[in-house]
């Protein structure tokens, strides 16, 4: 299976005040731990939907193409729509965020495994408490992802298709927990 990974990175941050993906994580910025997540896969290919210049410095700097997104206020689908157009040489498509700092490689590469073997066209981690992203895709999928329009991620498409959803869970507790504020991200820092 040829897998491309494409992390989003190109919100607007507005709940945080601030872009949240060069906050600092364990003496880190944020966007770091994602970025190390998606190379340990060793995908045939991997790309961030950014368009802020740090971010995608720090993306090329761990090995990663950037796929610029200069309309961030066109929603997430927009990054979703450029990297699935990048994309399309692939047979599968792993959408990431990248304000989940405690996600693992070791789920990562569990969820890619599972789905390989699964005979399913769409898998998604679960934590416990969030599930639904990082979220894989085959290609039978791409048109949906390419008319996905605003402010939506993916989860309708796996809404759509709960039959051939494959829900794979995370190595360890709250690896999806999102830093959506600076107390989100204080709580995680802190183990909460």
């Amino acid at each position: 299976m040829k897998l491309g990974v494409v992390l989003l990175a190109a919100g607007k941050s507005e709940r945080f005040g601030a872009n949240k993906l060069l906050a600092g994580f364990r003496g880190r910025p944020m966007v770091c731990y994602a970025l190390e997540a998606a190379i340990s896969l060793k995908a045939a290919r991997t790309a961030v939907a950014s368009g802020c210049g740090e971010v995608s410095r720090l993306a090329k700097e761990h090995g990663c193409e950037v796929i610029v997104n200069d309309a961030p206020q066109m929603g997430q689908s927009h990054s979703i729509r450029l990297g699935v157009r990048a994309m399309q040489d692939m047979d599968a498509v792993l959408l990431m965020v990248c304000d989940q700092p405690s996600l693992t490689a070791a789920s990562l590469e569990r969820l890619v495994q599972r789905f390989a073997c699964s005979g399913k066209s769409i898998a998604c981690l679960r934590d416990g408490t969030h599930m639904g992203n990082p979220a894989l895709f085959s290609r039978r999928y791409f048109g949906e992802l390419l008319a996905l329009q605003g402010d939506r991620g993916a989860k309708g498409v796996l809404r759509a298709h709960e039959g051939d959803l494959l829900v794979v869970d995370t190595v360890g507790p709250d690896e999806l927990a999102d830093a959506d504020t600076p107390d989100m991200l204080a709580a995680l820092c802190r183990g909460e």
